[in-house]
């Protein structure tokens, strides 16, 4: 049967009623999604306003005049690509962070920098000054950290959980001080007291739930009491980190530390961390009473570069170690000046026999280390322990009034090492007044050693030359040193490598000796 005309929709009029139904639609969405948008409480793309003398956490905290009196007030409010612009002032309060920015749109804590901000954990005990649990896309500057004593206690944390993730946190100019288990630097720690400035766990179980692009820059993290930790620690599944001028110091044990194997995160595969770069940091007098603490110490990380750091007067330079079962692999130490430390400039190696720890397939390059070992205690310029396939080359070695040139220790595995186009060089200036102690042997004249043991075929025994090394620790070299363009360019095997000036190590197709 035929409709009658009156109940046929003409074309035309279908089309505009699909077109009305679609806006309607697209309406109700867009409802939908601000409504859930305001229910969150975040507020977007806006400028944060924090003040804690005139502020109340009443105010919408949208301009000067109406901000908020506590950070974390703005922390509770601040959605992607908001900047918390945070007055001069004492804050006395411990803060989480709430929410995430995105890629583009990162969520920016600031200071302000003609006013010190400072977050005060004076009359805290226990906790974390700063908390951030599976939260990504974060920028925090111009912040100081301090006063904050308690067994355990953290000043900042980053913190994966196995099924979360952390991305994309950048810390600059911040200033974390005073966090200690306790107010004294000559009370012993025990094992048990673990008290971290600066740390970053990552307990991820895979790959998608690593720590990835943590950035600490231009900050000082110095006089800090960290019991058995360290000032600074990056733990566990982080893939991808950089740890850059700062200026690391006077803390009570190791000033910059990446580990792994740890049990932190339960998966093994991806319990080490790694693809990091630790460079252009001053690292001095971090000492401990109860160990040998390292200026900058890699345990049991992985494809880390330690490039154009300064490091002095610590228990050790710098050290790549694995004290647990498992190893530490492809680091490249590079362009460093250590000297001056208590026990060595450069330690290499796991060196406990009750684990499988050991160092591998690492390059340690261009560094010059000058009067180490000032404890005189026979350690030398150089430790090397359980280390397998590792590269030591293009080095220079002063060593103070000991002519300890280095000791490699009887500990295996160990093999496949070696050590090559260094120059050494002792206060004696004299080769055949030397002592190297090389597995169960000592040498005392350079020739002998080089004939008994293969290494340092074509090294130098040679003052290098330093420009003013004793008054001004200036170890650039003048134009009479034998080490300009003596180094080995085979052993260089990253082509972006630079100097410590930041001139590419390779020039011309030549190397020099040393860090310079």
């Amino acid at each position: 049967m035929t409709r009658p005309e009156s109940q046929i929709i003409s074309t035309n009029t279908f089309f505009k009623l699909k077109v009305l139904i679609m806006l309607i639609q697209i309406i109700l969405v867009y409802s939908c999604s601000k409504n859930s948008l305001l229910n969150t409480g975040l507020i977007t793309k806006a400028t944060l306003y924090v003040n804690g003398a005139t502020g109340n956490d009443a105010n919408d905290g949208k301009t000067i005049s109406s901000a908020f009196k506590t950070i974390q007030k703005a922390a509770n409010n601040a959605g992607a690509g908001c900047l918390v612009l945070i007055s001069g002032g004492t804050y006395k309060e411990q803060i989480t962070i709430a929410s995430s920015g995105t890629t583009l749109n990162p969520i920016i804590f600031s200071g302000n920098n003609s006013d010190p901000v400072l977050i005060d954990g004076s009359g805290f005990n226990t906790g974390t000054m700063l908390s951030i649990t599976d939260k990504s896309n974060l920028i925090f500057k111009g912040l100081t950290i301090k006063n904050f004593t308690g067994k355990d206690v953290q000043g900042i944390l980053v913190n994966a959980s196995a099924n979360g993730g952390v991305a994309n946190i950048t810390f600059r100019h911040l200033t974390i001080q005073a966090i200690s288990w306790s107010a004294s630097t000559t009370t012993l720690p025990t094992s048990a007291i673990i008290t971290h400035s600066f740390i970053v766990y990552g307990h991820g179980l895979t790959q998608a739930n690593a720590v990835v692009n943590i950035i600490l820059d231009s900050s000082v993290v110095s006089n800090n009491i960290p019991g058995f930790s360290e000032a600074i620690s990056f733990d566990g599944n982080i893939d991808g980190f950089t740890i850059s001028n700062n200026t690391v110091s006077n803390n009570t044990n190791i000033g910059i530390a990446a580990i792994g194997n740890y049990g932190t995160s339960t998966s093994s595969i991806f319990d080490q961390a790694r693809n990091g770069l630790i460079t252009g940091n001053t690292c001095f007098n971090n000492i401990s009473l109860y160990a040998t603490s390292a200026g900058i110490y890699i345990d049991g990380g992985r494809n880390i570069k330690i490039t154009r750091n300064r490091t002095y007067s610590n228990g050790t330079g710098i050290e790549v170690g694995n004290e647990q079962n498992g190893n530490a692999s492809n680091m490249i130490v590079a362009g460093n000046l250590l000297y001056q430390n208590q026990v060595a400039g450069l330690a290499i190696g796991g060196y406990d026999s009750k684990t499988t720890g050991q160092v591998l397939n690492s390059i340690f390059v261009n560094n010059t280390l000058y009067q180490n070992n000032t404890l005189l205690d026979g350690t030398g310029e150089m430790v090397v322990t359980k280390a397998s396939g590792c590269l030591i080359e293009n080095n220079i070695f002063c060593t103070n009034s000991q002519n300890l040139l280095y000791s490699l220790n009887p500990i295996l595995p160990q093999s496949g090492n070696i050590i090559n186009y260094n120059c050494w060089f002792t206060s004696g200036q004299n080769p055949s007044n030397i002592q190297v102690n090389y597995l169960s042997a000592s040498y005392t004249a350079f020739g002998t050693y080089q004939q008994a043991t293969s290494q340092d075929k074509q090294s130098l025994f040679s003052d290098p030359f330093f420009v003013n090394a004793a008054l001004n620790v200036n170890f650039h070299l003048q134009a009479s040193s034998m080490c300009l363009n003596a180094g080995n360019p085979a052993a260089i095997k990253d082509i972006n490598a630079s100097n410590f000036d930041g001139m590419p190590l390779i020039s011309g197709g030549s190397v020099n000796i040393g860090a310079y």
